[in-house]
């Protein structure tokens, strides 16, 4: 399950969640249980995860679990083959960005087995209103083909946020949702997905935010009651030539932006 990455790396919002908020770092909200059932060979083998907040300690752990889950096959990144096909190979400039604009802020959860592995990542953080000009981590970044995604991201951004619509707004963006291929199915990502709604509206925050380059998550978020507010279809997003720049396969054809009131 993925979503698309942030479209925010202003470092006043990576600390700075609102200074009328409460201190989620010191209020932990208690840890939810969730009993699943698998089916193997038509025998159900109960399965059990709980759901934490990511601190700074879990860095390299999700970072590890996203390399092996989500940056090679998140629709964007494997369009453009972002990641090498090396084994042990990934994207410094995105293992940066999630580091920065995810890791550290107290709002990013994982869900993890009674064995102690991360079973499930959902990276969130507060959105700042895009700025008139490119912001300076698109305009400095190096990698050529990373740089298409963040300027993806940037023009959905700027279209999903015209004439002020959210201005004044405190809004709560899921960035990347991310699911071990051997869970998915059960329920994880959604699990996930209501625990940051709560949070959300533990912080006092107005409105949650997700931009899906995955039609899966899109789908997710769909049945969870979130509201379609802008679509971009891949094939019209195109290059000075009038060719398309990201060409995922079917059936990611767009990415689709939803909001749900918290």
């Amino acid at each position: 399950m993925e979503t698309a990455l942030s479209t925010n790396m202003d470092n006043s919002a990576l600390i700075d969640v609102g200074k009328s908020q409460t201190n989620f770092a010191k209020k932990m909200p208690k840890m939810v249980k969730y009993t699943l059932a698998d089916s193997a060979n038509d025998e159900r083998i109960g399965m059990d995860y709980h759901i934490q907040i990511i601190t700074k300690d879990d860095k390299l752990r999700i970072l590890k679990f996203l390399r092996r889950f989500f940056f090679r096959d998140e629709p964007l990144n494997h369009s453009i083959e972002l990641i090498p096909e090396s084994e042990d190979s990934t994207c410094l400039e995105l293992e940066e960005y999630c580091s920065m604009s995810s890791l550290e802020n107290n709002l990013s959860l994982m869900a993890v087995s009674t064995n102690g592995a991360i079973i499930g990542v959902i990276l969130n953080g507060k959105m700042d209103p895009p700025k008139d000009e490119e912001p300076e981590y698109i305009t400095t970044c190096e990698n050529a083909k990373f740089k298409k995604i963040l300027r993806l991201l940037n023009y959905v951004d700027r279209n999903v946020n015209r004439d002020g619509k959210f201005r004044g707004l405190n809004i709560l963006e899921i960035r990347i949702i991310s699911v071990d291929s051997n869970w998915r199915g059960k329920g994880v990502a959604k699990a996930l997905v209501e625990k940051t709604l709560e949070i959300g509206k533990e912080k006092g925050l107005h409105i949650c935010r997700v931009d899906c380059s995955s039609y899966f998550s899109g789908k997710l978020c769909a049945r969870l009651g979130f509201e379609q507010i802008y679509e971009l279809n891949y094939a019209d997003y195109v290059d000075e030539d009038g060719n398309p720049i990201f060409s995922p396969a079917f059936p990611h054809t767009a990415i689709v932006t939803y909001i749900k009131k918290l």
